[in-house]
Formats: C-alpha cells, sequence, structure tokens
C-alpha cells in the first residue's frame, strides 16, 4: 500500500490492516508447521487454547494416531489417491515373551498328542522267562506318549505286574520307543496249592510259575503259601529292590508279596532231610513235613532247630509201629513233648 493511500485512511482503519495482516501471518505460519509436522510424521500437534479475549492463550499437545498414510498416483492423468491410514504396529518385549509363550504351548500340545510320539515298541533287555510282549500292555497303559510317560509309575506298574523283576531301569528312545533293562529272581522253590503253582525266590518273592524254571523242589499243601508279616516285608524290599533314582516307595508298597520267613527257613531246612522219593508237605497246623512214599504224612512243626532230636523221635515211632504191624496215616513230632500218630 502507497503512503498516499496511508495517509488517506483514518488511524483506525490502518490499525484494522495491520491486525489483519498480523492475523493472516499467523495463519499462514500454523498451516507451515502444520504441514512440516505431517511430513515428519512423530511431532505432536498443538492446539491453542483462549478462556477470554484478554487472556493469555495457553497451548496443549495432542497426541495423534501414529499412522501411514498412503497415497496411490495415477501416471496416466495424474490423478492422485490418498489409500485409509494403516495403522504402525510396534513391538515390544512383553508382545514378543506372549507370542513365544503362546508358541511354545502349541508345540507341547502337538508333541503329546501326536502319534509319531505315542509308545509303539518295549524293548526288553536282561529278561530270561519275560518277554517283551508281556510287558508291552503295562507299559502302554502307564502312558500314550514318550512326553507324558511317569516313569516312577511305570516301574511301580511293572513290578507289581512282574514281581521276578528284582530290578527294572526305564528308558526313552526317540521318537515312540520304550527301553527295559531287567533282572529276574530266580526260583528255588515251587508251592502248589488247588491246582495252582508258584515259584519262590531265595529272597522270598512269591511269583506266578512263568515260563521254564527248570527243576523245582515243590510243596504240597491245601493252601497257598503264607504271606510274611508287613514289618518283615518291608524290610525284605528294602534288600531286595534296586536302590536307583527310578525305584519309589510306590514301587515297594505295591510290589510283590512275601512268603513267611520262618516257612521258607524251615522249607530249606527240611530240604536236606528229605527221605530219597518223599516230597514236601505244608500244613498250616502241623508245620513242615513231607510225605513219605509209604503213603503217610511226616510234619515237624516251623521251629527245626531241634531237627536232629524230632528226627530221632520220628524213627523211634515209625520203628514201633512197623513192629506192630501198624500203618500210620500220620505222624507228628512237631512237638518233641507230645508226639502223636493217626491211622484213619
Amino acid at each position: 500500500m502507497s503512503e498516499s493511500s496511508r495517509s488517506g485512511l483514518s488511524r483506525a482503519d490502518q490499525l484494522r490492516q495491520k491486525r489483519q495482516q498480523s492475523s493472516q501471518q499467523r495463519s499462514t505460519t500454523v498451516r507451515q508447521q502444520a504441514v512440516r509436522s505431517t511430513a515428519v510424521g512423530h511431532a505432536p500437534a498443538t492446539a491453542v487454547r483462549r478462556t477470554s479475549p484478554y487472556a493469555v492463550p495457553t497451548t496443549s499437545s495432542v497426541r495423534s494416531t501414529n499412522a501411514r498414510k498412503l497415497h496411490y498416483t495415477h501416471s496416466a492423468n495424474g490423478v492422485e489417491i490418498r489409500m485409509p491410514a494403516l495403522p504402525s504396529v510396534q513391538f515390544n518385549w512383553q508382545t514378543a515373551s506372549l507370542f513365544i509363550a503362546f508358541t511354545l504351548l502349541i508345540v507341547v500340545i502337538l508333541m503329546a498328542t501326536m502319534n509319531t510320539f505315542q509308545v509303539a515298541t518295549v524293548k526288553l533287555e536282561g529278561a530270561q522267562r519275560v518277554t517283551a510282549a508281556d510287558v508291552t500292555p503295562v507299559v502302554m497303559a502307564s502312558a500314550k506318549s514318550i512326553f507324558t510317560l511317569d516313569r516312577s509309575a511305570a516301574i511301580a506298574a511293572i513290578t507289581t505286574a512282574f514281581p521276578e523283576f528284582s530290578s527294572v531301569r526305564l528308558s526313552i528312545s526317540f521318537p515312540n520307543g520304550v527301553a527295559l533293562a531287567v533282572k529276574e529272581r530266580q526260583p528255588i522253590l515251587a508251592w502248589a496249592a488247588n491246582g495252582t503253582t508258584q515259584w519262590i525266590a531265595s529272597d522270598g518273592v512269591v511269583m506266578p510259575a512263568r515260563g521254564d524254571a527248570g527243576s523245582l523242589l515243590t510243596i504240597q499243601s491245601a493252601v497257598a503259601a503264607p504271606a510274611a508279616p508287613a514289618e518283615s516285608t518291608a524290610a525284605a524290599a528294602d534288600t531286595s529292590t534296586d536302590s536307583s533314582a527310578d525305584t519309589t516307595a510306590a514301587a515297594v508298597a505295591t510290589g510283590p508279596s512275601y512268603i513267611d520267613p520262618q516257612i521258607l527257613s524251615a522249607a530249606i531246612a527240611m530240604s536236606a532231610q528229605l527221605p530219597s522219593g518223599a516230597s514236601l508237605v505244608y500244613d498250616p497246623v502241623s508245620g513242615m513235613g513231607w510225605q513219605d512214599p509209604a503213603g503217610y504224612s511226616v510234619f515237624f512243626g516251623l521251629d527245626l532247630s531241634n531237627i536232629a532230636l524230632k528226627q530221632a523221635e520220628y524213627q523211634a515211632i515209625i520203628q514201633r509201629l512197623q513192629a506192630q504191624g501198624i500203618t500210620p496215616t500220620l505222624i507228628s513230632v512237631a512237638n518233641v513233648d507230645s508226639p502223636f500218630y493217626r491211622t484213619e
């Protein structure tokens, strides 16, 4: 505006023009700053607030959403199309940890349920009378997958089902195999009662007759092998079971049954006194004895500490009966102070 035109205006008009020019300059400056902030992408926008016409203006930052604006320019006609804004995703350690945990959970579920890792083969080493086919159902009943197999529970189930195993070691072979290394007890006696035969090991463990154990001294009885008292069973389990980490208290609690050690000792001692052609017999009342080839039974009780005296008493009784022509059916010297015999 020229000086002549300014001089023609009043002072009020001149002040009004200056205010308009200042307002236009501020608007232009704000627009330029907004354009620069948009171009940079991270500068926060500011809002100007005036509470009254004469108050000092205050500014506050306005947090804008981080978004990526896409512009597509058509090369043919130069038309520019602004696409919808895409959110800017930022990863942090919490998000990464959640993703890793979720991925691991999926992997664990797949490994526990996939057929590839289901127990399919059982390898048995150290057994002579038991086969892998006998043990496989017991192992598979404990767990389906090698990753969910409880070793302690599996060993307890195996020692319960197969009391002839004195120790069991279990290992996993990837991807679906189980290997068992066992030690078998060797039977020294056979107990026949009511058509059922059981074997007895040297440590007193009673086990089913399984496989071929050769020729064994057999005890004939009307009752099954008497079980040992609880305290004797616990003591025998402590000395006969494997002491490795895989053998647990659960395996001992559900493990094999034991014969009464007094009866086992009497049977071993009586086998040394057994006449040729005779067989061992046991009676719950009369104790241990033998079935003589002549057809009668002789019982010596369970206390064989004085077996020599009982043998002498028995010989005296049988000689006297033979001299009188009496054929007994039973002779008992279990009590040396009151021996007796029966003829029917």
